[in-house]
């Protein structure tokens, strides 16, 4: 009876350590293999992370891009017990976004799973294509031309929301316009509780078919919802940049903590009570009925709208509903605040491009210079199309991308063989990567590379000439990502930004207090000028 009650035990005891054997070895192979590579110093408990305590907020993001000037184009750091490959070069960053198989998000992702569920941006698996595939038709361009008129109609409220700082000289602007992001992404047919005329709920408009109202005032659940996406954002970065706030039952009795549960049962509060609210309309009306124009142009539906009408007849829940409005409304506002506020700053320091960007705009709308903007205006808006394009590079927005590998990556020489073993052809310049390392991809450092752009902190539109970027590597430019997960909505992303910026450029002038070089950056989830940006408008003669 003893002996078979020790086999028994000794069998359990084996079943048990199985799992902690197998992650060991993995463990112990992605060591190996990540410790041949340049980096910080390690030290128990925190990695090799310890040259960035201490720094000021207005110091930490310049100290990490400035690694890879001190380590080089690939190098390999530990937060914590968490092994990080960062890597900018565009041939490897090709490598990278080109495979079908290294497409999982990196584990800095997870913290954004509270707000964003399983949505395109911090999903991965099985799930995610599927949603991708479902997803990708939400884009057509005849869809993306009924957004136009949104886009239109906002940039008309930003143009007029703008006058109370008509000569007032310089002014704080980003707070302002972050909330005009989320109104753009927020809202599109839903009137019914939302009583706007606001520039803020563009976003909200084209995502759910509200409008928030939140310039105004005039909506404090709007408010509050705009408030609460914002705390939560400037919490999770506060996680990703401390190791500590890795482990989850830390973090949750912390005080951040608590704020990102508080700020994540807003938005999910308000999320849930709009699906529904939409739901049992289109219950009521027998689904979604996409009527076109006299041209032929279907008018606009917004993304939820689609998404609720898809699941009409599909499996696909509520919480995969709210995912992806989630994401999109969490891809699409962030970005679109910073690229207005910092094409402001720079054409307010570059006014012979400001002005070259005028003469544009009143060529294309000689006609009626107060007219609203068309999805053909934007087409032919080329030079500001290369100013967008250069404040993309220039500022970069969303300054890391990262990944998680479940191939070794291989390019350049053969490396050497080792008894931990090597899976075929899984070299970086004669390094290796491998499968179940983390890749952080600095797309800043690769946007400011002296190799593809030649003085990278100068602002130079004329960079996106044609004939200059047919000499520059197709992976030099990649704000949007690239590959099979490359960002969705980046053709929208573009047509709104030009419309606002065209709204707002054909009234005023604008001129900015800072110079570029002197602005400084911080992350909070993107890069944001850390004492704001302070500009000046003039309302054209």
């Amino acid at each position: 009876m003893d002996f078979v009650l020790a086999v028994v035990v000794c069998f359990l005891g084996l079943v048990l350590a199985l799992p902690v054997l197998k992650r060991r070895k993995t463990f112990r192979r992605i060591s190996y293999y990540i410790d041949q590579l340049p980096g910080d110093k390690w030290y128990p408990l925190v990695g090799s992370v310890v040259s960035l305590w201490g720094l000021k907020r207005e110091d930490l993001f310049q100290a990490m891009a400035n690694r890879h000037l001190r380590l080089g184009p690939i190098f390999r750091n530990w937060y914590g017990s968490l092994p990080v490959v960062h890597l900018y070069k565009p041939e490897h960053v090709q490598v990278v976004f080109k495979s079908n198989t290294n497409i999982n998000k990196g584990v800095f992702y997870k913290y954004l799973f509270p707000w964003l569920g399983q949505g395109l941006i911090s999903g991965s698996g099985p799930k995610w294509r599927v949603h991708r595939k479902i997803i990708t038709p939400s884009f057509h361009f005849n869809i993306l031309d009924s957004y136009g008129e949104i886009f239109a109609e906002k940039g008309a409220c930003l143009a007029k929301y703008l006058q109370r700082f008509e000569g007032k000289g310089f002014v704080e602007i980003t707070g302002d316009l972050t909330k005009i992001g989320l109104d753009i992404i927020t809202g599109s047919n839903l009137t019914w509780a939302f009583n706007n005329t606001s520039s803020e709920f563009a976003l909200a408009e084209t995502a759910m078919g509200i409008k928030l109202g939140i310039l105004e005032g005039n909506n404090t659940e709007g408010v509050e919802y705009a408030n609460a996406i914002m705390s939560f954002l400037q919490v999770t970065y506060r996680r990703v940049a401390n190791p500590l706030y890795n482990l989850d039952w830390l973090f949750k009795h912390t005080a951040v903590g608590r704020e990102s549960e508080r700020c994540c049962s807003v938005i999910h509060s308000f999320n849930q009570h709009i699906i529904q609210t939409r739901k049992r309309l289109l219950e009521a009306q027998g689904g979604l009925a996409v009527e076109e124009d006299e041209l032929g142009r279907k008018k606009k539906v917004s993304f939820l709208d689609l998404l609720l009408n898809y699941q009409r007849s599909n499996p696909f829940a509520d919480e995969e509903v709210e995912d992806e409005v989630s994401t999109f409304m969490f891809g699409g506002f962030d970005t679109t605040t910073a690229t207005l506020t910092c094409a402001f700053a720079a054409l307010g320091n570059h006014p012979e491009y400001l002005a070259r960007v005028q003469e544009e705009l009143d060529e294309i709308f000689s006609d009626e210079p107060t007219r609203k903007v068309t999805p053909q205006d934007v087409a032919r808006m080329e030079y500001l199309d290369r100013v967008v394009r250069e404040v993309l590079r220039c500022f970069c927005f969303v300054p890391f991308i990262y990944r998680n590998l479940d191939e070794d990556i291989a390019i350049g020489k053969p490396a050497r063989v080792s008894s931990v073993g090597l899976s075929s052809s899984n070299v970086l310049d004669g390094y290796t990567i491998p499968r179940g390392a983390n890749l952080s991809i600095s797309l800043y450092n690769l946007h400011h590379d002296p190799d593809h752009y030649p003085e990278p902190f100068k602002f130079d539109p004329d960079r996106f000439l044609p004939e200059n970027c047919a000499k520059r590597h197709p992976y030099a430019f990649v704000p949007f990502s690239a590959g099979p997960r490359n960002c969705l909505g980046q053709k929208f992303a573009m047509r709104n930004v030009k419309t606002l910026l065209a709204c707002v450029l054909r009234e005023y002038n604008v001129k900015c207090q800072q110079r570029l070089e002197d602005i400084k950056y911080t992350i909070e989830i993107v890069l944001r000028p850390v004492n704001g940006l302070h500009v000046a408008l003039e309302r054209r003669k």
